[in-house]
């Protein structure tokens, strides 16, 4: 009796020690999901990784509406139009897609740093993007107004810079830095041709 008496205690010691290690255990795990916040710049990680989310979503927020690309297109500062609101809006969404297309490739292959390429018709209004500006992949990340298209017909493209290309590139490494805590861009209202 005594036997059978320390059996059914040992038998529940067993029981609430698993039960308590099962849920510490279950506890654990929906921390860690939870622990996933979206604000997070890492999204998913290996040992030698990091993969950050696609800023596409936020490219495509930052993209005027056509009423409003009409109204700058009708108003006397934009003498240099040469399109529709249609055709600026249609190359607006072409140099984003390069943008995040170049991104989304440099994420995949570990590329940190990107500069510029700016063409003569944008010397006038990204100036500053030009030379051997930089900018890297957490700026992009947590400034999506450092992503071009900067303004209508804007033509600047990222491309990625790179330690062992710096022969190429006269060796300069000159950061783009906030100004008074903001990125100083052009306001997407000036024109180009396009």
């Amino acid at each position: 009796m005594i036997l059978s008496a320390l059996f059914w205690i040992l038998l529940g010691l067993i029981i609430l020690i698993l039960g308590a290690a099962l849920s510490m255990f279950l506890k654990k795990g929906s921390g860690d999901r939870q622990s996933q916040d979206d604000s997070s710049p890492i999204y998913a990680s290996g040992v030698y990784s990091l993969i950050r989310r696609s800023p596409r979503k936020e490219l495509q927020e930052r993209e005027p509406p056509q009423e409003q690309v009409q109204l700058v297109l009708a108003s006397e500062q934009a003498a240099a139009a040469n399109g529709s609101a249609a055709q600026y809006l249609d190359e607006w969404r072409r140099q984003a897609n390069i943008s995040i297309n170049n991104i989304e490739k440099g994420d995949r292959e570990g590329i940190q740093t990107y500069r510029y390429q700016v063409p003569a018709k944008c010397q006038r209004t990204c100036a500053m993007f030009g030379g051997d500006a930089y900018v890297t992949r957490e700026q992009l990340h947590n400034h999506v107004q450092l992503i071009p298209p900067f303004h209508l017909g804007c033509g600047v493209q990222l491309v990625t810079k790179e330690a062992w290309s710096a022969g190429n590139e006269n060796a300069a490494w000159t950061p783009i830095l906030p100004v008074n805590g903001k990125y100083l861009t052009p306001d997407w209202r000036i024109v180009v041709k396009l």
